[in-house]
């Protein structure tokens, strides 16, 4: 138990016995020797039991999570299996008004890419901010900024250092009122948060203004007690299943290590009244031989031969009647589970490849690890103030092996996508720059390319046709005779366009 001593730490001991101790009350009543006399109320009776409950059983909370996610290989892997993912996804700012990227911001906007502070990479803050999210249930991003600069304030604009804060660390002060916090009233954030407090340790502490931080929540917030406004974590319904991974380690570790006695050696010697004990002279000389002439050693005999009738009485379980490996493996899946991981991805020491790997890590990509990152930059979009100056974070997992569908396939889609923008841009649904988003690639400067074809005079429909020269130039002329028919009523089409366009499949 010492294990779990160290894991399950002495602060929430310390808070708890506290709140224990206020908890039972002198009685008013008692007099003279038994003034000192204690009298629990049934209703504190019932509290202080829902606290002993976390101080016996192995409850897990606050920064205990994280002491789990660093110690204990069944927690740090499927944590560790997305956030890596998130942090390794292509990251970048774009324009929310035609999805270009941005490479170099006037305004400072893509700093947070490049640089978020002088000491982390862009990489290392996502990464710290899904450990934090997913282990103990709450991240919080700070954009640091000058006092001076207030709530409305634009944030990219006025800061250049972000930093991800240790959530264990990190404490929501409620704003406090002589009538309570108006939590489910009518109320501003000012009027509910006073700030963030951040204790590093005695004598450093600081609070941190409420619009200075992004708290990311994963799951529901507490209202009420210490823990305001924070969530709780996934891997507290996993307490029991933990519990129970550590007392399989601490027995693998017993017999490993060999604590305690194998078993016991039994004298076999009889005589009329029965069987007979070993002498304690014969008891050190049979453990001088055995421990002197045999073992696995160089030089040692692993046979034993002794001339004393013996017999030997094994006392306890070896590793493969406990069956500690079917153990692990089943509270590894369950720790797993939590976390939107299916079974047939967690590690184990068979089977260690599986024809629908591949499938199930897909499936972790699209259900958990890209929404999580949508959602990271959506978030992190609208708190820095991107979005009111037409800027937008975002994240792309093209590049991920098991979300490739082989180069014919990727190369028959761009096709597809061409061939149906072509379509569209043909019956004036979409503009130049409208197609040019949809095949990931920048924006064109000029009017002319954020206009649809019917918009156009005929030199700019001249223009068009010779930036689309991919395309059979039969097509694209048709396409443009057609265009200017429409606008000007003046030519007639010949026979064979007016058949080329009555073969013509409509947009899609």
């Amino acid at each position: 138990m010492n294990f779990l001593q160290r894991i399950f730490g002495s602060k929430d001991k310390d808070c708890g016995a506290l709140a224990i101790k206020a908890a039972i009350t002198p009685h008013d009543s008692a007099v003279g020797a038994d003034r000192d006399a204690y009298v629990v109320e049934p209703w504190r009776y019932r509290q202080i039991l829902s606290m002993l409950d976390g101080l016996i059983h192995p409850s897990v909370v606050g920064n205990n999570f994280l002491e789990l996610f660093k110690t204990v290989p069944e927690v740090f892997w499927p944590i560790d299996y997305i956030a890596k993912r998130i942090s390794e996804a292509h990251f970048d700012l774009k324009r929310t008004k035609d999805d270009s990227i941005v490479w170099c911001n006037r305004l400072g906007a893509d700093t947070i890419l490049k640089c978020p502070n002088p000491l982390m990479t862009w990489r290392e803050i996502v990464y710290q901010h899904f450990v934090y999210k997913l282990a103990t249930g709450n991240a919080f991003f700070r954009a640091a900024m000058p006092e001076t600069i207030t709530a409305d304030a634009i944030k990219f604009q006025w800061c250049s250092n972000y930093w991800e804060l240790p959530a264990h660390l990190v404490e929501v002060k409620p704003v406090e009122h002589s009538y309570g916090i108006p939590i489910f009233g009518i109320a501003t954030v000012d009027e509910l948060i006073k700030g963030y407090t951040l204790d590093l340790g005695s004598y450093c502490g600081i609070t941190i203004p409420h619009y200075q931080i992004w708290h990311d929540r994963d799951g529901i917030p507490c209202l009420t007690g210490g823990n305001f406004l924070k969530a709780h974590s996934r891997l507290l319904s996993q307490r029991r299943t933990i519990a129970n991974l550590i007392a399989v380690y601490e027995a693998r570790n017993v017999i490993y290590l060999k604590r305690g006695a194998l078993g016991f050696i039994v004298a076999q010697k009889e005589d009329p009244t029965g069987t007979v004990a070993l002498e304690p002279g014969e008891k050190t000389e049979l453990r001088k031989t055995i421990d002197g002439n045999y073992g696995v050693g160089e030089g040692k005999s692993p046979y034993g031969i002794t001339d004393i009738p013996i017999s030997f009485v094994r006392t306890n379980l070896s590793i493969s009647e406990l069956q500690p490996f079917d153990e692990t493996l089943e509270d590894a899946i369950k720790i797993a589970s939590v976390f939107g991981i299916p079974a047939v991805l967690v590690p184990r020491k068979d089977q260690s490849t599986f024809s629908n790997q591949d499938t199930a890590e897909k499936s972790v990509y699209t259900s958990t690890i890209i929404p999580a990152a949508k959602r990271f930059c959506e978030a992190l979009t609208t708190f820095l103030g991107l979005e009111q100056k037409g800027l937008y974070l975002d994240c792309d997992f093209s590049d991920v092996a098991c979300l490739q569908v082989g180069l014919k396939e990727s190369e028959e889609v761009k096709k597809l996508v061409n061939e149906r923008c072509l379509s569209q841009f043909n019956s004036g649904l979409i503009s130049i720059n409208d197609w040019r988003a949809q095949i990931h690639e920048d924006a064109l400067d000029g009017d002319i390319f954020s206009k649809v074809k019917f918009e156009m005079t005929p030199e700019e429909i001249a223009l068009v046709d010779s930036i689309i020269k991919s395309q059979p130039p039969i097509q694209i002329n048709t396409v443009a005779n057609n265009t200017d028919n429409n606008q000007t009523n003046t030519n007639q089409p010949s026979k064979g366009e007016d058949n080329e366009r009555t073969n013509e499949k409509p947009a899609i």
